[in-house]
């Protein structure tokens, strides 16, 4: 006879459900404030019940940031679908998702693209990343503008997450790169 009190396991959903309050708390108090034991409280779990599924912090880290490339992946592949422009597509995608609100300043992305900046370990994942997706692309977007226009979205999203106050024409700056990814006539 089963026990009504004991929860059934289900190991996916659980190591889900830590890397979904990883990610939150990542993205309120950042990387450096989030906590095996505020994972663990967050996630309804044990400290040890974290540990079973995560070894330590660093690998709970670099699972989260695997999540979030993941997830930043298929925006930008549904980006890319949804665009009747060939040239530029990829860099389009990029910009669009990398300075959009759910991927942006605020979020749990925003957290763990700081530890990405500041810890070599995690920076080689994401280099990995960007540079297969520019070989995918490498006929689309291998322009020197593209790159420049990259390389201006990576800077007007960290300048956003430097000030206080958001900036008025950031959407406005969005909306220029965008324009200057399409093929000059």
């Amino acid at each position: 006879m089963e026990n009504p009190h004991q929860r059934k396991k289900d190991p996916e959903r659980i190591k889900q459900l830590i890397l979904d309050s990883a990610i939150q708390l990542a993205a309120e108090n950042g990387v450096q404030g989030m906590s095996i034991q505020s994972v663990a409280t967050m996630a309804g779990i044990t400290k040890g019940g974290v540990f079973h599924h995560f070894a330590n912090k660093q690998i709970l880290i670099k699972a989260m940031l695997e999540e979030l490339i993941n997830q930043l992946d298929r925006e930008i592949s549904t980006k890319i679908e949804n665009d009747p422009v060939e040239y530029g597509c990829f860099t389009r995608a990029y910009i669009e998702v990398t300075l959009s609100s759910s991927v942006g300043l605020n979020s749990a992305w925003g957290a763990l693209c700081m530890t990405v900046m500041t810890d070599k370990s995690f920076s080689e994942m994401w280099y990995q990343w960007l540079d297969h997706r520019l070989t995918q692309h490498v006929t689309t977007d291998q322009s020197f503008d593209l790159k420049i226009l990259r390389y201006a979205a990576d800077g007007a999203w960290f300048i956003e997450g430097l000030i206080p106050e958001p900036q008025e024409d950031y959407e406005t700056i969005k909306q220029e790169l965008l324009l200057r990814t399409y093929p000059k006539e």
